[in-house]
């Protein structure tokens, strides 16, 4: 009998012994390294190439592949992110001296034309948590761009000019997710976009000039629009003309971000 109440006596002795143990042990664990998280007052330069860059690449109209989208970011709190992004280019050429029109007649002959297209897309995003591997977030963005294209040509007697001036206007919201690289400022990720575009002014307006005649017509952009023009109707002809057009697409986009204070 005393062997069994002297064992019993080593059991709770042990078991206390045990419990004391395990409640004075401090927990331990290992964070795993997720890169620097962009925080309230950071900057970032954002680089991405979209799917309507990749589109383009391949039309035969098209000699110079387009530049990588640029937009830069500002990070308002730790959540919340201002962007704006820029597109601009311009082309231009000129060319000029004595034509010659005949055997020995030469004619002085002036060229210039300018091609421009524009937008400036400013939005904002919200990041849904800081504590994922991968941060995910939402935003919308209004883009807004202005395009122009002239010709002028001139001989001595007569002039020929024409114009284009067309602005746009849209409305787009995305989502996207990203990942830091290690500890550097960098993070990679992807977009998808849903957005919708009115583009008006798609029209030429073309001035003649010859003597003291003077000539003045108007006719639409058919790159801007699909193939449905038909009939017996000369569209380099136009009094008074109204061209324009809307549309709702989608777009895909690679991106890189650049972080800085």
């Amino acid at each position: 009998m005393k062997k069994f109440l002297l064992a019993g006596l080593l059991a709770i002795v042990a078991s206390g012994t045990m419990f004391g143990q395990l409640t004075q042990g401090e927990p331990t664990a290992k964070k795993i390294r997720t890169g620097n998280r962009a925080e309230a007052g950071d900057f970032g330069l954002y680089l991405g190439v979209s799917s309507d860059m990749f589109k383009n690449i391949f039309k035969d109209d098209i000699e110079i592949s387009p530049l990588p989208l640029v937009n830069f970011k500002y990070m308002m709190t730790d959540q919340w992110e201002a962007r704006i992004g820029v597109e601009f280019s311009k082309t231009k050429e000129k060319i000029g001296g004595d034509a010659l029109i005949g055997s020995e007649e030469t004619v002085d002959y002036n060229y210039k034309q300018v091609v421009s297209d524009n937008r400036i897309s400013p939005g904002f995003a919200y990041h849904f948590s800081r504590h994922n591997i991968l941060d995910v977030y939402a935003g919308a963005e209004l883009p807004i761009g202005w395009t122009r294209s002239s010709v002028y040509a001139e001989s001595d007697e007569s002039s020929f000019s024409t114009t284009k001036n067309g602005f746009q206007i849209g409305l787009g919201a995305f989502i996207g997710l990203q990942a830091h690289i290690a500890d550097l400022p960098l993070a990679i990720g992807v977009e998808y976009g849903i957005s919708t575009m009115f583009d008006g002014g798609l029209k030429y307006k073309s001035k003649y000039k010859d003597g003291n005649t003077e000539q003045t017509s108007y006719s639409p952009d058919l790159d801007a629009f699909s193939e449905g023009f038909k009939g017996n109707i000369d569209y380099d002809n136009f009094d008074s003309l109204k061209a324009r057009r809307g549309e709702v697409g989608n777009q895909f986009r690679i991106t890189l971000t650049y972080y800085f204070k």
